[in-house]
């Protein structure tokens, strides 16, 4: 792993073998933590819930209640910026077309035990279409299954020591 990589402990669950489970204990965005219950994101002793980390889902998913709370956060310090009309899954969306540069807020992930990896915008705003709109890059799910998505792990060395257990964060140095 390059230098400035964090190692998060992957996490077992017995009714899902095949999948990468970690310990997610909030989200933050402009570096202000959203105020959500670590329990939301808890794998619990019957192999329901917790976080998976996977390349074949595109968007972050998150219990609905833990979406809300995310969205509502970015959306309180991207007033500056013109809404949209929802796309697709997509219910926070912006009209950035003229625009040559903005700025939003950073989105993150805080894993249980300390790291917390802060993601690009390009990871969490993204082009839907040719004419300027961009979405937040999250949806809700109905479940209490978490993941993490591919868009959000886009550009992100990761790094899986299956043998003792982690997953390693790192900078994309490929």
């Amino acid at each position: 792993m390059p230098a400035g990589a964090a190692w998060v402990p992957l996490i077992r669950n017995p009714q899902a073998l095949s999948f990468y489970y970690v310990g997610l204990s909030g989200l933050g965005v402009g570096g202000l933590r959203v105020p959500i219950s670590e329990d939301i994101f808890r794998l619990t002793e019957f192999g329901d819930g917790g976080v998976v980390m996977d390349t074949g889902t595109a968007v972050t998913r998150l219990p609905t209640a833990a979406y809300n709370a995310l969205r509502d956060s970015f959306i309180a310090q991207t007033t500056n910026l013109p809404r949209s009309t929802p796309v697709s899954i997509f219910d926070t969306c912006y009209n950035l077309n003229g625009f040559v540069s903005v700025r939003v807020p950073t989105v993150s992930f805080y894993f249980s035990g300390g790291p917390i990896l802060t993601l690009p915008a390009r990871n969490f705003l993204i082009p839907v279409d040719d004419v300027g709109t961009f979405c937040f890059a999250f949806a809700p799910s109905p479940s209490g299954l978490s993941i993490i998505g591919n868009i959000q792990q886009e550009g992100i060395q990761i790094s899986v020591d299956g043998a003792n257990g982690f997953v390693g964060f790192g900078p994309n140095v490929c």
